[in-house]
């Protein structure tokens, strides 16, 4: 299966910026990261030694509607999580998220927006790392359908989801726990089970050990870990940055 395709600041005046592009789901998603900012108007909305996170969902060049506003907040609260906003010159100011529907078919609107969320959520990930915002951790987050046959489809593309018994999208977090949880649809326990397990090799991979006990994250059947594209992805631009020093060493 085809991965997503990212890059880390594609936005020159931003302080963070990422684009994340899903062949599977059409999504193609550009964000970008403003902070630490002072937030105009907001004085009421600022926590006396903490961060504030705020963040916007442009649905390419419809206005916002409902669907975007309650997207909106499920990233606000988990990244709300993850922020760590008591650090230096964090605290009564802002962190603004800022995320642009480019292209694809899915947006967050109605019930179509659970096919677009993973997307917006590695995006919004990859622009806070792009921003240096200090993080507890990351995660990796995916979608997946069941058919009325009871097979599990991974990121299904809009067509699917529409005819999809069931949708889900999970998040787990680089220590493997699980971070957000969004279903709908008509499904039983051992269904979301086999949903969750699924859901954690494509954010994880599987685990294999060597003779010396060294444990390694390896691909399994559909392909390379979401967690490593994340960490090859700025790997990727920390050599690019760097590689007049590197090659110097």
């Amino acid at each position: 299966m085809v991965g997503p395709t990212t890059s880390l600041t594609p936005l020159s005046r931003a302080d963070g910026s990422a684009s994340y592009q899903c062949p599977a789901t059409g999504a193609n998603i550009l964000g970008s990261v403003n902070a630490p900012i002072e937030l105009p108007g907001r004085r009421d909305a600022l926590k006396p030694e903490d961060a504030t996170v705020e963040v916007f969902i442009k649905p390419g060049t419809a206005p916002g509607g409902v669907g975007e506003r309650y997207v909106e907040g499920i990233i606000k609260s988990m990244l709300g999580r993850l922020v760590l906003g008591r650090e230096k010159s964090y605290a009564r100011r802002g962190i603004v998220v800022t995320l642009a529907i480019v292209g694809g078919e899915s947006k967050p609107r109605g019930d179509s927006y659970l096919t677009v969320l993973p997307a917006l959520l590695q995006t919004s990930l990859l622009a806070l790392l792009s921003a240096s915002v200090p993080l507890s951790m990351t995660f990796s987050a995916t979608v997946l359908g069941v058919n009325t046959l009871g097979e599990i489809i991974r990121e299904p593309a809009p067509t699917d989801a529409a005819a999809a018994t069931s949708l889900h999208v999970l998040a787990f977090s680089s220590k493997g726990h699980l971070l957000l949880n969004e279903s709908r649809g008509s499904f039983d326990f051992d269904t979301w089970e086999r949903i969750r397990q699924r859901a954690l090799t494509i954010c994880h991979g599987t685990l294999s050990g060597s003779p010396d006990g060294d444990v390694a994250m390896v691909e399994d059947v559909d392909g390379q870990p979401l967690e490593g594209v994340v960490r090859e992805t700025v790997e990727d631009k920390y050599h690019q940055d760097y590689a007049w020093k590197i090659d110097a060493a």
